[in-house]
């Protein structure tokens, strides 16, 4: 995306970083000049629940195949009974998983330390 600057120079922005969440209407060229630290905070919680959606996925999907062949003494939602062969099949599954949703879960990390930086930069006087 580019904005044309008052000079009539080009501005090339990234739309990752200015968007809020996917499928946000554009943003005016002249509300792109400045930091609008509202919208950097919508772009900060929107990642953050993505996040939070993609780990509780993974998460089940290695709680699936811990349980598949657990012992009856195993509950699943009590990670203090499960025994060393629960816990493999769950590392394991993370293990296989991570291709999937390593590089997800690390780019929304990565997005959300970014805009938090911007967040923090001092307001112009």
């Amino acid at each position: 995306m580019t904005c044309k600057t008052p000079a009539g120079t080009s501005d090339p922005l990234s739309p990752t970083m200015l968007s809020a969440a996917p499928g946000s209407p554009p943003i005016p060229c002249e509300a792109r000049r400045h930091l609008d630290r509202q919208r950097l905070n919508t772009g900060v919680v929107a990642r953050q629940k993505r996040l939070a959606e993609i780990e509780m996925e993974m998460v089940a999907a290695c709680e699936h195949a811990a349980a598949r062949g657990a012992a009856s003494s195993v509950r699943i939602d009590d990670r203090g009974t499960w025994d060393r062969a629960t816990w493999d099949r769950y590392l394991a599954a993370a293990a296989q998983l991570e291709p999937d949703y390593g590089p997800r879960l690390r780019r929304l990390y990565q997005e959300i330390d970014q805009l938090n930086r911007l967040i923090a930069l001092p307001l112009a006087a």
